[in-house]
């Protein structure tokens, strides 16, 4: 009864009091939101001449080196198998809780795990398990079986009934499932998965800048010391890794690959496993309940010590989180507006467009993290770099996937030309997906601004680290819980948004 209410107050505020498509109604709602997040962002310019680090920067770019090609290619082959194995290990777990995901635990469970970043994770599973390639692997298995469990759950539910009722009877019960509703899902799972996949080779790559040995940590390491032909030579090597994804990663080659990979992984190599046990009732719990009787008192002393958290980390680190979503997410509509044109066969000069295509497959291809590691350097440490960074990705990788709908669009052969086109034609026909992805896009910005507190952006990520930094991991432990209560309260909203959304269209 609540939700239904709720959503109905929503219905009603955006008929009644906005005489607009509910996409306008949805940006403007958004913008108001940004507009008052605005006076609590920091977003000083700390360099005043940044011309001579630029210049570094663009040096290094035509002139890319690396001294150790050993070095890269040990990198290069770890960064690809904490991804491939990462990933088709998410598969098989993200398959079988979606076969239960009806149940409220289940879904819970997902939603719990699949909100927390795979650096926390990484950052959790060192302090178990040390600095060790196992480590990397569950950093991105755990929250990719969450993800996978929801997607293949809704791709079940939109899959024809007919042929399982057709084998009822006939056939057990994993014989049925496969036949009839993976024999469906199967295109859909391919995409899927190569999406994923792409996914996981970025967060594979920022598992370097908590020390795993990925391309990210040779990355990392480059940037501090200004070594920008290094810095390039790797970016480029990242690049070339996940466009050329479709080629290594093919229909026929996916299988000899995993296989691979996994007999290959070095999964026991530096592990130094801690007590479970421990871990969780000493490390974990909140100091002023580790004792061996918890007494009033300890409880007294447990809200002290909660109360003095939340006033001096989690709320300010939650305001900032936000903020910087807010913003983030409206300069992200911007850039995708900007970039379409210059990618579509519609408005860019013939062959120009493979430029357009080429600024987009860079930004999308780069982490967010990197990108703001390099904005940082030229106009110095402030909220401003994680904006542009947020921004150019996620809008690269919006402007990616709206360009194949925009391409396939059927026009008159009279149609407008130039900035009418573009306005009055071709956007009004793909809002609705547009407003899909980027209200999808809302909830990974969430989830990424918390990791840009590495780069000292006062976020939940800040603190986070901090904790880990201070081996103060109950600290760290409660900071990502309110971390991931936060990415689920904007995925709820961004659910039931679409979805208003969707139902309006239709």
């Amino acid at each position: 009864m609540m939700r239904s209410e709720t959503q109905g107050f929503v219905s009603g505020f955006f008929t009644r009091f906005l005489p607009f498509s509910s996409s306008i109604k949805t940006i403007l709602v958004l913008f108001v939101i940004t507009l008052v997040c605005l006076p609590y962002a920091d977003l000083d310019v700390a360099i005043t001449s940044p011309w001579i680090v630029l210049r570094r920067i663009l040096m290094g770019a035509i002139t890319p080196s690396y001294p150790s090609a050993m070095e890269l290619l040990n990198a290069l082959v770890l960064t690809v198998q904490f991804a491939v194995v990462g990933v088709m290990a998410a598969v098989v777990v993200g398959l079988l809780l979606a076969r239960f995901y009806r149940w409220q635990v289940v879904r819970w469970f997902c939603a719990l795990i699949r909100a927390v970043h795979e650096l926390f994770w990484a950052l959790l599973l060192i302090a178990l398990v040390g600095v060790s390639p196992l480590a990397g692997l569950l950093a991105i298995a755990i929250p990719y079986s969450g993800i996978f469990a929801k997607v293949f759950y809704e791709m079940l539910l939109q899959a024809d009934s007919t042929p399982g009722l057709v084998l009822q009877g006939k056939s057990g019960f994993f014989s049925r499932l496969i036949y009839s509703k993976l024999a469906q899902m199967a295109p859909r799972m391919s995409r899927y998965i190569s999406y994923r996949l792409e996914c996981a080779l970025r967060s594979s790559a920022v598992l370097g800048f908590v020390g795993l040995p990925t391309l990210g940590y040779y990355l990392e390491t480059s940037i501090k010391e200004g070594r920008y032909s290094e810095v390039w030579l790797l970016m480029y090597l990242l690049l070339v890794l996940i466009g050329t994804k479709r080629w290594w990663f093919s229909r026929r080659s996916w299988l000899l690959l995993t296989v691979l990979a996994f007999v290959s992984f070095p999964f026991s190599a530096g592990v130094l496993l801690q007590d479970v046990g421990q871990f969780i009732s000493e490390d974990l719990m909140p100091a002023p309940l580790r004792m061996d009787n918890v007494t009033l008192e300890s409880w007294w002393l447990f809200l002290s010590w909660f109360d003095h958290l939340w006033q001096t980390e989690i709320f300010p680190g939650v305001v900032n989180t936000f903020v910087l979503t807010m913003l983030s997410l409206i300069a992200t509509a911007g850039f995708v507006l900007l970039m379409l044109p210059g990618q579509s066969v519609l408005f860019a000069p013939k062959y120009t467009w493979l430029l357009g295509r080429a600024v987009v497959l860079l930004v999308r291809s780069l982490p967010e993290v990197i990108l703001a590691f390099i904005v940082m350097l030229i106009i110095g440490p402030s909220m401003l770099p994680a904006i542009v960074a947020l921004a150019i990705h996620n809008g690269g990788v919006i402007s990616y996937l709206m360009r194949h709908q925009m391409d396939g669009l059927t026009l008159r052969q009279d149609h407008a030309t130039g900035l009418l086109l573009y306005c009055y034609e071709v956007m009004p026909r793909i809002s609705t997906q547009f407003m899909s992805f980027w209200l999808y896009r809302w909830e990974v910005i969430m989830r990424e601004t918390a990791i840009l507190g590495l780069l000292g952006v006062p976020t939940l990520g800040f603190y986070i680290d901090s904790a880990f930094e201070d081996i103060r991991y109950d600290r760290a432990f409660i900071l990502i819980l309110a971390a991931a209560v936060l990415n689920i309260g904007i995925e709820t909203i961004s659910g039931r948004l679409q979805r208003l959304l969707n139902s309006t269209a239709s």
